[in-house]
């Protein structure tokens, strides 16, 4: 058919036959954006669902853990029965231990779900590590570890308090845990230009080479130099690398078999000045912990 044949009917029937397919179109985009709309809404129900859920979770955990702790706690100190005192303080101890799992469990959860909230608070770090030294009373207690700990930091530092502490809760235990008998674990805390530094080391069993590239992941648990079993659900260093991730920082380790393991995290100085705080060039704050240890 060459052009000459073309007749307006001809081109009116193709123009109606377009119009018909683009109606047909935007008909199925019509569909197609109901059922993302749809599917959407399912997602931030989902998503609210989670968050409440992961909110019910935690009370439902942390209030019992609570009581324990302190029923446990006022036993062990009131009771004057050596078998009491006894119990008293096993309870004490597992309450402990299973709080700080419960803490891990939760925080992994909620990075998964991406519901983990961040709230800045002004950052006592003798504070930090004074609750850290108490939840590790008895491991540190019963391998005979040296805590040695150093604060160089002057500066008025406004981080996440939560997961700083859980951060080096979990870097702390590792090493507690992974240190023979009578020798010592040093954390040091110190300021390098407009960063943080935080360091954790232990003179222990070391960690393989074959472990350097899953020794963040979920659920590993690295062998050791001995192949000895640990408790943990090998969830601490992976929650320790997520909640550095989250506080925009960065963490490393070396590590020499049978000899010693060094963690070092770096976090920016999320500061907060005189100025912002009060509008008064003249106030000064200092801190206290500078160079402090114990």
């Amino acid at each position: 058919m060459n052009l000459g044949e073309v007749t307006n009917e001809m081109l009116l029937e193709e123009i109606q036959k377009r119009f018909l397919e683009r109606d047909l179109i935007i008909a199925d985009s019509k569909k197609m954006l109901k059922k993302l709309e749809d599917v959407n809404k399912r997602l931030t129900k989902s998503e609210e669902n989670r968050s409440k859920f992961m909110s019910i979770i935690k009370n439902e955990f942390n209030n019992p853990i609570f009581s324990m702790i302190s029923l446990s706690k006022s036993l062990l100190k009131s009771s004057s029965d050596e078998k009491v005192s006894f119990i008293g303080e096993s309870l004490y101890e597992e309450s402990l231990m299973l709080n700080f799992q419960i803490k891990n469990i939760i925080t992994a959860a909620e990075i998964e779900a991406g519901t983990i909230p961040i709230e800045s608070s002004k950052i006592d770090f003798l504070d930090i590590l004074l609750q850290i030294k108490e939840e590790l009373k008895y491991p540190l207690q019963h391998k005979k570890i040296d805590l040695q700990t150093k604060i160089s930091s002057d500066d008025i530092i406004y981080l996440d308090r939560e997961k700083l502490y859980l951060i080096l809760l979990n870097l702390i235990s590792n090493a507690v845990e992974f240190s023979p008998v009578d020798s010592k674990v040093i954390v040091e805390i110190s300021e390098e230009n407009n960063y943080i530094k935080l360091v954790v080391q232990d003179f222990g069993e070391g960690i393989d080479e074959s472990d350097y590239e899953n020794i963040f992941k979920r659920f590993h648990q690295a062998h050791s130099g001995m192949n000895r079993a640990h408790r943990g659900q090998g969830l601490g260093l992976s929650v320790v690398r997520d909640l550095v991730d989250l506080l925009d920082g960065e963490v490393h380790f070396e590590s020499t078999l049978f000899k010693s393991t060094r963690f070092e995290i770096t976090l920016a100085k999320s500061l907060k000045s005189d100025e912002n705080l009060f509008g008064d060039d003249d106030f000064l704050f200092v801190s206290d912990s500078a160079g402090e240890e114990f």
